[in-house]
């Protein structure tokens, strides 16, 4: 038997223990599993890559996407997590290896993970999966791979959704501070269309927020908004900059029809603090802003 082949029986049966183990509610067998298959997984991100071990790859972060969610339909949180963990250091192992179509691949097995584990009511695991997707969209923007980073600024913008529906607050917090983070981080690599897209999704969580008469979520995106615009003013990224005060003002105003008083003096006191006064008059800042929202709208659809 070749070593390749005796690597893809190896692989084989890992899987098969990794799901007997959850059937088995063995927590620690699918923990030992996914530590296995991520070691597998990043051997062969690091390969030098051909059809066959690509497709190889693939496979393998495919079978343990699935088996993340057999840990999530038993409510396993310890195994969840741990899914969400292993997945997490495949998809940044990618992206600084610039294997850029496995990354992707293993980008959305976690992000539709993670949108399981937010409808299972599964906080904990949700909120490592955040975090997960928060270093792989700052991975990706320090790598300046746009699509990556945009991406994950969609899945985490999806998970944040899903956590004011079924009140998950840790992993709202976890997922909305992300979104903030990957946004500067963008901007220190110049990526504009990141940095402004983070910004967007912040204003769409607060907008859905408004609706849902939810102030406090209102007041954290606001704050959110807030602290991004703060550093982008320092960094001297303009056209973010733009975006991030139409946000705090759009906001600002669903926020007063709603009566939202809490809400609305906390963005008067975020726009006063990024003092930005006639930079939303500047009709070349507003075109600009209009072409990066159609990039990000063609990038939600990709998502």
């Amino acid at each position: 038997m070749s070593s390749v082949e005796e690597r893809e029986l190896a692989e084989v049966r890992m899987i098969e223990e990794g799901l007997r183990s959850v059937y088995d509610g063995d927590a620690e067998g699918v923990i030992e599993a996914f530590n296995g298959l991520r070691g597998f997984a990043i051997n062969l991100v690091n390969l030098n890559i051909t059809a066959e071990y690509e497709l190889d790859a693939k496979a393998l972060i495919i079978a343990m996407g699935d088996i993340g969610r057999e840990t999530a339909e038993r409510g396993m949180k310890t195994a969840s997590i741990a899914s969400a963990l292993a997945l997490g250091e495949v998809v940044v192992e990618a992206a600084d290896r610039e294997r850029e179509s496995l990354a992707l691949k293993a980008l959305s097995v976690l992000g539709n993970l993670s949108l399981e584990f937010g409808r299972k009511n599964l906080d904990a695991a949700a909120k490592s999966a955040a975090e997960s997707l928060g270093n792989v969209g700052k991975a990706s923007s320090r790598k300046k791979m746009e699509i990556m980073t945009g991406l994950s600024e969609v899945y985490l913008m999806r998970l944040a959704m899903k956590a004011m529906e079924e009140n998950l607050s840790e992993t709202w917090d976890t997922a909305l501070n992300y979104l903030g983070e990957i946004g500067v981080s963008s901007a220190e690599q110049g990526i504009e269309k990141d940095a402004v897209g983070a910004a967007i999704l912040l204003e769409e969580l607060g907008s859905a927020a408004v609706r849902k008469q939810n102030e406090p979520r209102v007041k954290s995106v606001i704050k959110t908004l807030g602290k991004l615009g703060r550093e982008l003013f320092q960094m001297g990224s303009k056209n973010a900059l733009v975006q991030t005060v139409w946000a705090l003002e759009t906001l600002r105003i669903l926020a007063k029809e709603q009566e939202m008083e809490n809400a609305v003096s906390a963005g008067k006191r975020e726009l006063e603090l990024l003092s930005t006064a006639g930079i939303l008059d500047e009709e070349q800042n507003l075109e600009k802003i209009q072409e990066i929202k159609e990039f990000h709208r063609q990038i939600l659809k990709r998502g």
